[in-house]
């Protein structure tokens, strides 16, 4: 069972410098996954008005709306990330791409 908490903890080592990348594909997954539902929503919500208002309100949450959810995703998770510690950071990043993988399967994108 020693051999598991080595693998763990190489594997946490390991994982952690490249913790801005795993958590960058994370957030990256998550648009992708619910993109389609941000636009619909707004979309819905944006329906009674003129086309043109329309348009730049698509842009804006294209443009500045994703980098926003990006970004502050990106830092929000970060600080999470390290509530519980590094010797768990490998559990966490397998289990994460196990969760991503099911939604996307959910939703048919797999």
């Amino acid at each position: 069972m020693d051999w598991l908490w080595s693998l763990n903890s190489d594997l946490s080592s390991w994982f952690w410098g490249y913790r801005d990348l795993i958590v960058t594909s994370w957030v990256a997954v998550l648009l992708v996954l619910y993109g389609d539902n941000i636009n619909r929503t707004l979309k819905r919500i944006m329906r009674p008005y003129h086309y043109a208002f329309r348009i730049k309100a698509f842009v804006v949450l294209c443009s500045i709306g994703y980098s926003i959810l990006a970004n502050y995703g990106e830092v929000i998770i970060n600080h999470t990330l390290e509530l519980p510690g590094r010797k768990w950071f490998a559990v966490i990043v397998i289990s994460t791409y196990f969760v991503l993988g099911a939604l996307a399967e959910s939703k048919h994108q797999a």
